[in-house]
This record gives C-alpha cells, sequence and structure tokens, in this order.
C-alpha cells in the first residue's frame, strides 16, 4: 500500500466581479431560498428564516425518517385512528394492509395524510410521540426555527418552519437513496392488500421542468401554495424552497434560470518536479488536469499526494500521484498526476 509522502495545498484565489445571491425580484413567494445541495450556499434568499406554515412539505422530514428507519418491506395494518384524517389521503381504509414503502410512496407522491398519520403512528406509537422524532430529526440537522406537531403539515398548534429550515432538511433527504428514487417518480404503482393503486406525482415541475428530481408540493389556508424541489443540472443539484407563493411553478422555473448562472466552470493545472532515483535526469516533470463547476471559484484549493522520489525507469503518462480537489475542503474530484516525460535508467542491473 503507498505510502503518502507529500501533501502540498496550492490555493488558486480569483476576483469575483459580483455577489453570489441571484436576483428574482418578481417571484410571488412570502419567503424563498435556493441553495446548492452539495455545498449548501445559498443561491438566492428571501425572508428565509421568517416563520412560517408549511403545509404538506412537512411529509419530508417524514418520510425520510420512514426511509431510515429499515423495514421498508414491513406490513403495517391500519386502524382507525391512522385513517382519521382530513384533506387529500390515498383511500387507506381501517383493516387495510400496506408496506411501510408504499407508505412512503403515498406521502410523497399523492401527499395522503393518512399514510403520514400510519407511518406516525406505527413508527412513532402516536401522532405525538412521531412528532417527538421529527423534531429531535430536526435538531441534529440544525433546523432552529422549526416545530413539527403534525406529521402531514395540517396546521395544528405550533407547527412551523421557515425557507432555510426546509432546504437544510430537502438537502439531506436527497441524500437518502430510498427518499430520492421516490420522489422524482411522477407516478408508481402500491399495493394495498392485494390490490394495485398506481400513485401519480403532484408535483408538475416533473413535467415541465428539464432535470427536476421532486420534492413536495403543498397547501393549507394557512399556508397558502407551498413548493420544495430540486434540479440536478451539469453545475450541480439545487434545491429550491417557496413558501406562501400563489405562482408557485413560475416563481421555481424563474429562480432556477437566475441561480444556474452564478456557477463558473474552472480550469485547474499544474506542472510539479519530482526527484527521479537512478536515471539519466534527476527529475521528471509530472502535471494533471482538472475541470469542476463550482459557485465560489476563491474556495478550490488543490491537494498534492505523490512520493518524494520516484525510480527509473520512468514512461511518460505514468501514474506518479494524484491531485485532490476540494470545494471549501471537501473533496470534489481526484485526478491522476502523470509524468509528461520518460527518464531512462541509468546504470546496469545487476
Amino acid at each position: 500500500m503507498l505510502k503518502k509522502a507529500v501533501s502540498v495545498l496550492f490555493v488558486f484565489v480569483l476576483l469575483i466581479n459580483s455577489g453570489i445571491i441571484a436576483r428574482a425580484d418578481n417571484i410571488s413567494a412570502a419567503a424563498a431560498i435556493v441553495i446548492d445541495a452539495e455545498s449548501g450556499e445559498i443561491l438566492y434568499e428571501k425572508n428565509i428564516h421568517s416563520i412560517r406554515s408549511m403545509a404538506s412539505t412537512t411529509k419530508i422530514m417524514s418520510a425520510l425518517i420512514a426511509c431510515e428507519s429499515g423495514g421498508l418491506d414491513s406490513i403495517v395494518t391500519i386502524t382507525n385512528e391512522m385513517v382519521n384524517t382530513i384533506g387529500t389521503v390515498v383511500g387507506l381504509r381501517a383493516g387495510d394492509r400496506i408496506s411501510l414503502y408504499d407508505l412512503i410512496v403515498g406521502m410523497l407522491l399523492a401527499s395522503g395524510n393518512d399514510a403520514a398519520n400510519s407511518v406516525a403512528i406505527y413508527l412513532g406509537g402516536s401522532i405525538e410521540g412521531f412528532a417527538a422524532m421529527m423534531n429531535e430529526r430536526a435538531r441534529q440537522l440544525g433546523m432552529q426555527d422549526t416545530i413539527f406537531v403534525t406529521p402531514s403539515g395540517l396546521d395544528e398548534g405550533d407547527h412551523h418552519s421557515c425557507a432555510y429550515d426546509m432546504a437544510v432538511l430537502t438537502a439531506a433527504a436527497l441524500k437518502n437513496d430510498v427518499f430520492a428514487n421516490i420522489c422524482k417518480e411522477q407516478r408508481l404503482e402500491i399495493t394495498i392488500n392485494d390490490s394495485k393503486l398506481t400513485l401519480y406525482n403532484h408535483n408538475k415541475l416533473l413535467y415541465q421542468l428539464e432535470g427536476c428530481v421532486g420534492v413536495k408540493t403543498g397547501y393549507t389556508d394557512k399556508a397558502g401554495r407551498c413548493l420544495v424541489s430540486a434540479v440536478e443540472k451539469d453545475c450541480g443539484t439545487m434545491i429550491c424552497v417557496t413558501l406562501g407563493a400563489p405562482d408557485d411553478w413560475n416563481d421555481h422555473k424563474t429562480l432556477y434560470s437566475s441561480c444556474e448562472k452564478k456557477y463558473q466552470k474552472k480550469e485547474f493545472t499544474n506542472t510539479v518536479n519530482i526527484d527521479v532515483v537512478g536515471g539519466m535526469k534527476n527529475t521528471v516533470s509530472a502535471s494533471y488536469f482538472a475541470e469542476i463547476t463550482v459557485i465560489n471559484p476563491q474556495y478550490v484549493t488543490v491537494e498534492y499526494y505523490y512520493f518524494p522520489f520516484v525510480y527509473a525507469p520512468v514512461n511518460k503518462g505514468d501514474e506518479i500521484g494524484k491531485a485532490v480537489i476540494k470545494y471549501k475542503e471537501k473533496e470534489m474530484n481526484s485526478v491522476p498526476i502523470k509524468a509528461e516525460e520518460s527518464i531512462e535508467y541509468y546504470g546496469k542491473q545487476e
């Protein structure tokens, strides 16, 4: 196993002529945010810490907890308490048998309040017990302006959040493969008892916006229209949250179009000289090349890893190290450092 012998830090600093926060002043949302999903950087903000109801976008947390619980094939027997709700429902009835996985589908695609309550009571023992689980997970994620009371998002008590917290939650949820794979689907089939039922996603952006991969719609009289979405572009994944947005579909399209322009594609390359033992030359030139897309190139660092020397012969193109490209200390890419020339062996073989 190779030993890491050299670590050289090379920091590129570039001047940025404009601010990072995008301008999209004509959006309808009372509160909105766009973040880069990988770094968490804010690309757009409007009242992002304003306390507001978030309606069925609440189900992002309910679904995440269910996805993280394991046992997704477990069968849940529906009770009267689970289906004692109002608003959008999947149509579950007491006595029905359905898997935990299909209940998650029912929450994320059809926004079923009955599915959310079923998950809550099954995993938490009660609505209150599950709300405690939701709030604990929120604390773990650093959601400081959020209190969960209901698993469905129906307004009750002090149930509230803010655009920033919902973006933080969504970034975490999309790292869960089960969650991410469900919320991006336009339709999925579930099984209730032995009957199949096709559910269609309420998120119109999946049909209208290229690269959209979710996430969740919401509406109550108190919250107004709420929408959390995510798009995958060549520049990376962006998450948009709008709360109280009468024209939310267009708000998201406008914000993504504006924020995508904030990303910059940059090339990074450099040449290093590495000592050669037993060669016709004492050093060999080696280089790397990398291309990444980031928001703030001045936060890109490159770390070089290679032995303090190599033995001859060295062939042009030999990999003799690697360059690790980091953005704000997080690894973005790793590329080989390759010899740019050949160095012949000096001397005779014994």
